[in-house]
């Protein structure tokens, strides 16, 4: 199990957050390429997905770069 400091833990919890709205938004954007849709819901998707997609790597930068410098949050990355 991971062990978190509390900036880690809340970093974690809205990257997985983020995560997961991404991989919604990824699914909906794969969909509307096999359904035909009007071009007003693939507008609204295609920047739903968008925005998920910038959200997602900034979540996942800041969460990774606070793992990298935080003792307490790194020292379980590695298993023995």
């Amino acid at each position: 199990m991971r062990k978190h400091c509390k900036e880690g833990l809340r970093l974690y919890n809205s990257f997985m957050k983020v995560l997961k709205e991404w991989g919604l938004a990824e699914a909906d954007r794969q969909a509307v390429e096999i359904m035909p849709l009007g071009l007003v819901k693939l507008k609204e998707i295609s920047q739903a997905a968008r925005k998920a997609d910038s959200l997602h790597i900034i979540a996942r930068r800041a969460y990774a770069e606070h793992i990298s410098e935080c003792l307490v949050c790194s020292r379980h990355l590695v298993a023995v």
